[in-house]
């Protein structure tokens, strides 16, 4: 965990609070002296990520409660050399796998290799159930030059709390 926390926020997400969060880091972002160029890569990786928790994610059992550890959270912090972001909320235990494959995947692959892999995503036309076509992970590692960091820890029979991590150099 970084130093300095720029923002943060946990509760129900939707496409609404997404704007809401965008618009709060900009704020944010000029009173904690990012520079334009990591201001636009951290909107970029902000919009990818937190698309993932509204749409991957089981936020039904949030209810509002927003201190409840079935809300979904947000936050982004800051040293004097690095930003970081990292988001957490519950999946279902099945998904697990597909999540820990897809992730490691992105994360073998060097920069070159990435833009590769962004094309030949983009060119198969294969989507998931829920629409996505797995080019976010890539889109996130490519914006970042991070790997994409990962944790699951047990919440309940059925769910996990998966937090996902990215950081870049300012």
């Amino acid at each position: 965990m970084l130093h300095k926390s720029i923002l943060s926020y946990q509760g129900p997400l939707s496409f609404s609070t997404i704007d809401w969060l965008l618009s709060e880091f900009k704020l944010a972002a000029q009173d904690h002296d990012i520079s334009f160029k990591t201001y636009k890569k951290m909107i970029s990786v902000m919009i990818e990520a937190l698309e993932n928790v509204t749409k991957y994610s089981d936020q039904l059992l949030c209810n509002g409660d927003r201190s409840a550890v079935f809300c979904p959270s947000f936050k982004i912090s800051r040293n004097d050399s690095t930003i970081e972001m990292e988001t957490t909320n519950p999946v279902k235990k099945q998904e697990v796998t597909s999540l820990r494959t897809r992730i490691d995947k992105v994360n073998m692959h060097d920069s070159d290799a990435l833009k590769e892999l962004y094309r030949s995503t983009i060119t198969n036309g294969e989507f998931s159930a829920k629409g996505g076509a797995g080019l976010g992970f890539i889109e996130m590692a490519k914006t970042t030059g991070s790997k994409l960091e990962y944790a699951f820890e047990n919440l309940s029979k059925e769910y996990s709390l998966y937090t996902f991590r990215v950081s870049m150099h300012i």
